[in-house]
């Protein structure tokens, strides 16, 4: 299933098949069907069936765990048992493969006894400028549609096909990479408002204050930047850079290293095993109704990091909440950032505002967020 998505400023153009939902001006992506895996059924195998469903499993780890070794650790593949047990649909395709989806519950539970790190269906979305560079005069931004953005006055119509061969060779090994780590990711539109404020030389040259304001009308929580010399379609060496906030990171690499380091980096900040247990105080403010307390509730439920959660106490239109968090405060401010249903705020609680929490004594909110209006 495809990864990469393009968000427009008024809508969202999603590629054909998608595990993702995502929101055009917002914040994080909700990667769907993270337990569930499309993989080759062995032909003429004895057992090709359940062949498949481990070569499925070994795959839905990686993407779990945000491990890429784990799918190759085989004391961590034989505490799961029998595979089958564990999968709760498969699909045979005739054209020789099986989509396998796995019993998220079970797979979590015996991660946790093994102390493995588990990632929630919360994601970073990730902006990727890259340029392709094929020795030929030419520089290409490899761009959401299949259009060309000619870099030189005369039209080379040979040098536009084979650009056009390797931006289907890049975009093809960028989703599969992605497809396989579980990572969100855009192409932008290099549309005739992108390129009055961004140029090819901008990317190549890695002038971050102009990628950063063109990347902003997307909404997207980092910004990846490749460089690729393409020597031939089997060798594209690419020099990658990411940008996150006030944090840069540069890597050499092939293609697929884009993805599959950028999975890695966000995988250590973001995946906890279940031996990080914290009690946290977290107070919402703006919760006016039973419909935004409704949303609020269904969100702090859906998120990964938060393993319980009760309410404990109510003033006027404020919510505080005793949560069970896999992990630290960190990891849970980090992981809120990635929606903008709640916004953080900063100043601290005022326990003499009328309709505040008065006396909390040992109660006072270690975070304190607004919850923003809904749709």
């Amino acid at each position: 299933m495809n990864m990469l998505l393009v968000m427009k400023a008024v809508g969202i153009r999603l590629f054909p098949i998608m595990m993702i939902l995502a929101c055009a001006s917002a914040s994080g992506a909700r990667v769907e069907n993270l337990y569930a895996v499309e993989v080759e059924l062995p032909a003429g195998a004895t057992a090709a069936l359940e062949k498949a469903f481990d070569m499925a499993l070994r795959q839905v780890l990686v993407k779990v765990t945000g491990r890429r070794s784990v799918g190759d650790d085989e004391t961590v593949i034989s505490s799961f048992g029998d595979t089958a047990a564990l999968v709760q649909q498969y699909r045979i395709d005739p054209a020789g493969t099986v989509w396998v989806l796995f019993d998220s519950v079970a797979v979590k539970s015996t991660l946790d006894q093994l102390g493995q790190p588990v990632w929630g269906e919360e994601r970073p979305a990730t902006l990727v400028w890259l340029v392709m560079d094929a020795g030929s005069g030419k520089r290409e931004i490899l761009a959401a549609g299949s259009n060309l953005v000619d870099t030189v006055e005369a039209v080379d119509t040979v040098a536009n096909d084979r650009i056009a061969a390797n931006e289907a060779s890049v975009r093809e090994i960028l989703e599969t990479s992605a497809n396989a780590r579980a990572m969100p990711l855009m192409l932008p539109l290099v549309d005739s408002t992108e390129l009055t404020s961004i140029s090819v030389s901008d990317v190549w040259g890695g002038f971050t204050e102009s990628l950063l304001d063109a990347s902003a009308r997307y909404g997207a929580d980092a910004v990846l930047v490749g460089r690729a010399r393409v020597f031939s379609r089997e060798r594209i060496e690419v020099r990658w850079t990411l940008l996150l906030d006030d944090e840069r990171y540069d890597w050499d690499g092939d293609v697929a290293s884009g993805p599959d380091n950028l999975a890695d980096f966000f995988a250590a900040r973001l995946a906890r095993s279940a031996g990080t247990h914290g009690q946290i105080l977290l107070q919402v403010d703006g919760v006016n109704s039973l419909d935004a307390y409704g949303r609020l509730s269904a969100y702090l439920t859906a998120l990964e990091v938060v393993e319980d959660f009760a309410v404990n106490r109510v003033a006027e239109s404020e919510v505080l909440f005793s949560l069970s968090v896999r992990g630290d405060m960190d990891l849970l401010m980090r992981t809120i950032a990635l929606q903008r249903l709640l916004q953080l705020v900063e100043e601290p609680v005022d326990t003499a505002r009328p309709g505040s929490f008065p006396d909390l004594g040992s109660n006072t909110p270690e975070l304190r967020y607004h919850l923003n209006a809904g749709p």
